[in-house]
C-alpha cells in the first residue's frame, strides 16, 4: 500500500499559493499511484478560513483519485467533523482521544489535536498499529531545543518514551520548519514539515514523504516539492572596518543565486559608528537593487553604535591584541564579544 504524507498546509483565504501546492500534491499522488493521502493536521489557517474554503477543497478533493485521511490541528480544531462535507475520497478521523480504522488489513490510528499531553490520548490504544497520525511537539533533545522560543511548539507535547514501539510508522503534524526523522525502537516518527514555507525559519527545501508498507515491510521517502520556495539565510557580523567587505559579499551572495525557489533572508549584527549612516543607506541600495529579482526577500539590520562601545578602556585593549589575528578568525571573536561588552557597559 502507498501514502502520501503530509501536514501543516494552512490553507488560508487570499493565499492561492498555498492551495496550489495543495494541487500538486494531489497531483504528485496520481502519478504515484497513492492509495492514501495523509494530513496530518492544520489542513487550515484558521476555522474561519475552513468556512470559507470548504466547498472549494470539497471540489478539489473530489476530483482527486486517491482517499484522504485526515485529523484536526491546534490550528483546525472545530474545523473537521462529521457534520461537514469534504466528499467521498476524505477519511476524517476526529474522535477523541483516538480513533481506528482497518484498510488494505492494516490498522490506521487517528490522534486528532487535543488540548492535553498526548500520553494521555495513547493511555489504552491497543497494540498491532501500523500507521498512527498525531499533531503535537516531539521533545526530543536532538532537535527540539533551538525551536523552543516558536509558538508552534506549545501544543500536546510528545516525548520519546511515549512512541516507543507504538507504532510502525507515526505521521506527524505541527513542526513547519523542516522535515524530522526519528527511530524510536521499532516505531519511525516523521515530521515532513510544513509544504510552503510559512515563515522565515523554514529555510529548507520543502518535502512529502512517500511510505510503501505492508504487514511484513516499511520504506520510506523524501520528495521534494519543487513548486514550493524557501528561505535561505545569511548572518553577517560588520564592525568598523569592515563595512565595504560586508556590502560586496551582499551584493554577490544575490547576485549568484538561483532564483528558483530561493528566498533571500539576509541579517547583518554589529556594529558601527554613530554617525555613519551611508551603511543603512547603501544597504537600502542592494535592496532595491535585488527586490524584483526574488519572489521574496528579506534583510533585516540589527546595529548598534560602536562609538560609546570603543571609548572604553578594557574595548579598546581587546581590540588592540586581537590585531594581528587571521582577519576570519578576528571576526568570529568580535562576533562573540562585543554584544558581551555592549551588556556590560549599559
Amino acid at each position: 500500500m502507498n501514502l502520501l504524507h503530509t501536514a501543516d498546509l494552512h490553507l488560508k483565504k487570499g493565499e492561492e499559493k498555498r492551495t496550489n501546492v495543495l494541487k500538486w500534491l494531489i497531483k504528485k499522488a496520481d502519478e504515484l499511484n497513492i492509495n492514501y493521502f495523509i494530513i496530518a493536521g492544520d489542513l487550515f489557517e484558521s476555522n474561519t478560513d475552513a468556512t470559507i474554503l470548504r466547498s472549494e477543497l470539497k471540489k478539489i478533493f473530489d476530483s482527486a483519485h486517491t482517499t484522504f485521511l485526515i485529523i484536526p490541528g491546534n490550528h483546525d480544531t472545530k474545523s473537521l467533523s462529521h457534520d461537514y462535507d469534504y466528499g467521498k475520497n476524505v477519511i476524517q478521523l476526529t474522535k477523541t482521544p483516538f480513533e481506528i480504522i482497518e484498510l488494505n488489513g492494516l490498522t490506521i490510528c487517528g490522534i486528532p489535536y487535543q488540548n492535553k499531553k498526548f500520553s494521555e490520548c495513547v493511555k489504552n490504544i491497543p497494540g498491532e498499529i501500523d500507521i498512527l497520525i498525531a499533531h503535537g511537539t516531539l521533545y526530543d533533545s536532538s532537535f527540539i531545543f533551538s525551536m523552543l522560543d516558536d509558538k508552534e511548539t506549545e501544543y500536546m507535547p510528545i516525548y520519546p518514551t511515549n512512541l516507543e514501539n507504538l507504532a510502525r510508522y507515526i505521521a506527524m503534524g505541527h513542526l513547519h520548519s523542516r522535515s524530522i526523522e526519528k527511530d524510536y525502537k521499532k516505531t519511525k516518527v516523521v515530521y515532513p514539515g510544513s509544504p510552503i514555507a510559512l515563515d522565515t525559519k523554514c529555510e529548507d527545501k520543502r518535502y512529502f514523504y512517500l511510505i510503501n508498507i505492508d504487514k511484513k515491510n516499511l520504506k520510506i521517502e523524501r520528495i521534494r516539492i519543487d513548486i514550493s520556495p524557501y528561505w535561505l539565510r545569511k548572518e553577517l557580523f560588520v564592525f568598523p572596518g569592515n563595512e565595504q567587505e560586508i556590502l560586496n559579499e551582499i551584493e554577490s551572495h544575490l547576485a549568484n543565486l538561483d532564483v528558483t525557489n530561493i528566498m533571500p533572508n539576509i541579517i547583518i549584527n554589529g556594529f558601527i559608528g554613530e554617525k555613519d549612516k551611508d551603511f543603512k543607506n547603501k544597504i537600502d541600495e542592494i535592496d532595491k537593487k535585488f527586490t524584483n529579482k526574488f519572489e521574496n526577500m528579506k534583510i533585516t539590520i540589527d546595529i548598534q553604535t560602536w562609538d560609546r562601545i570603543i571609548q572604553n578602556r578594557m574595548v579598546k585593549n581587546f581590540v588592540q591584541k586581537t590585531m594581528e589575528l587571521d582577519n576570519a578568525l578576528r571576526i568570529k571573536v568580535f562576533e562573540i564579544a562585543f554584544p558581551i561588552f555592549s551588556d556590560i557597559l549599559k
